[in-house]
């Protein structure tokens, strides 16, 4: 359960916790049922059951439907997903904030599976219930606003993302701090979104800050920082700085390697780009050494 919304539920007596505990056991002995069947029970139930546990119906299937999108069953959590708006349009008035959380989820399931013009509009439902009830600038807006631009991303729609992530890792700063995990990953958003369009320089500037902040809140060997130096060394790369590509590269094999063995598919992911970079810059033995450890890593793993 969401915990802003578990903070409003009251339990006023034994039945509704009893009814509680019911609703949840028997939806996961039906989970191993099948999806399909699970809604059909579900479903039925809504019209019978009173007004408390159709919420919790709702956050049944909307459980459900984040833990298909973890496990990437998107088809089976876009059905999941729309059945819960359903409950939920049934249940909660049109501005409550259950109907944002569904709208924002089915939306990113939408977008996941290529269905953008169906998306887009339930991103928008979303935003503008949160801003109506919680404010503009409250994380729940920058959250939604983050997932529009990424769809808007994965149309190389440039020009409608760029706002979004800026407001969002503006209203971020405000709320949690320079230093916050989301600021990273807001920062993180807007970096890819200027190497996407080829503004390396713009990219570059963004990723050390975030790069910085990571230094600072992790330590400098964890390996996140790792994927930060992966990424930096090749925007450096792009913009001829090739000595610092190659520091960075170095640093954070090192990283990977420390934390999870010279065999780790992470490891790869940085080879691979290092045998590109060699190649590229013509110091084509280094390459094929790279090269070889790169077909050990995944002789491993097929």
């Amino acid at each position: 359960m969401v915990m802003w919304q578990l903070n409003q539920l009251i339990h006023p007596n034994k039945e509704r916790v009893m009814t509680v505990k019911i609703s949840i056991n028997i939806t996961r002995h039906l989970t191993s049922c099948g999806t399909k069947f699970v809604l059909m029970m579900l479903l039925a139930a809504l019209f019978t059951l009173p007004a408390f546990a159709q919420e919790d119906l709702w956050e049944e299937l909307n459980n459900q439907a984040s833990k298909l999108l973890q496990e990437r069953r998107y088809a089976d959590a876009i059905k999941v997903s729309e059945e819960a708006i359903k409950v939920a349009e049934n249940t909660f008035t049109p501005d409550h904030p259950c109907i944002a959380i569904s709208k924002n989820l089915l939306g990113t399931l939408y977008w996941t599976y290529g269905r953008f013009s169906e998306a887009e509009p339930l991103f928008i439902q979303a935003l503008a219930i949160y801003e109506k009830g919680l404010g503009p600038d409250h994380p729940k807006v920058a959250t939604v606003m983050q997932n529009l631009a990424d769809m808007y991303l994965a149309q190389d729609r440039y020009t409608e993302a760029e706002p979004l992530y800026k407001e969002a890792l503006n209203i971020y700063e405000n709320a949690f701090g320079q230093d916050h995990p989301s600021v990273v990953a807001a920062l993180n958003s807007l970096g890819g979104l200027y190497q996407d369009q080829g503004k390396y320089a713009e990219a570059l500037s963004v990723f050390e800050r975030a790069l910085s902040i990571e230094e600072k809140t992790l330590g400098p060997d964890h390996p996140d920082i790792a994927t930060a130096l992966n990424n930096l060394a090749t925007l450096n790369y792009y913009l001829g700085a090739n000595d610092k590509a190659e520091s960075l590269y170095i640093r954070a094999l090192g990283i990977y390697e420390k934390s999870y063995g010279k065999d780790h598919p992470f490891v790869a992911t940085v080879l691979v780009n290092m045998v590109d970079f060699y190649e590229k810059i013509g110091r084509k033995d280094e390459a094929e050494i790279f090269a070889e450890r790169v077909k050990q890593i995944q002789s491993r793993y097929q």
